[in-house]
């Protein structure tokens, strides 16, 4: 199944003098503000878990994955950062928490 990515969130290098490059069969998650996502690499390396922040801006499984673990931890702090950026995702229409 393919995932069709809205022009507006493809990268300029993906689109040529005629139109959008085809399909790569990609899924986007959206951007997330670097901040957040190397706050949220710094207190799950605090539990013992990994992060790759730049990962997170593209590969919607991996996002939902490592965010669902964050909040899993049960720690205050990881929860709602994870939550932020859950909710951030989703109002960005990337809807994480969909995939197939």
């Amino acid at each position: 199944m393919h995932t069709q990515i809205p022009p507006h969130l493809m990268p300029e290098t993906a689109q040529a003098p005629w139109g959008l490059v085809p399909d790569l069969g990609l899924t986007v998650a959206g951007t997330a503000s670097m901040d957040e996502l190397l706050t949220l690499q710094d207190l799950m390396a605090d539990h013992g878990l990994t992060l790759q922040p730049t990962r997170m801006l593209y590969d919607r499984l991996y996002a939902l994955e490592r965010l669902s673990t964050a909040h899993a931890r049960g720690d205050a702090r990881l929860q709602a950062v994870a939550q932020d950026l859950f909710d951030a995702y989703q109002r960005r229409g990337e809807w994480i928490g969909l995939v197939h």
